[in-house]
């Protein structure tokens, strides 16, 4: 039997919270290295199943992004050699799922001028 497994970490976060959700969006946006990005909690648009929502904006660019409400050493994937990408939890931007390392990429950076 061949198993093949597309977006692995898409699936169910287990053992999450808010609280842990809202720490990690405060950290992504850190990691972002873009000023002036400010947020807001969105709980009527979780996924559910482990992720919470929340709107990221800076002037008139807004994405919606699904965080794992896991702690930030286990949803924090930055290529690093003792990580293992199929240990981390995938987010969501604007309904695309991505590990951390490149989700951090696709939300501001490319649109700064």
């Amino acid at each position: 039997m061949v198993m093949v497994a597309i977006n692995p970490g898409s699936g169910p976060v287990s053992n999450s919270s808010e609280e842990n959700a809202i720490e990690n969006i405060k950290h992504f946006i850190v990691d972002n290295s873009v000023a002036g990005v400010s947020w807001i909690r969105i709980p009527n648009q979780d996924y559910g199943e482990g992720r919470y929502a929340f709107l990221l904006w800076k002037e008139n660019i807004c994405h919606e992004i699904q965080m794992p409400g896991i702690p930030l050493e286990c949803v924090r994937y930055l290529g690093n050699g003792n990580q293992n990408i199929w240990d981390y939890p995938r987010l969501y931007v604007d309904g695309w799922s991505w590990v951390w390392k490149f989700a951090i990429g696709l939300s501001f950076k490319n649109e700064e001028t």
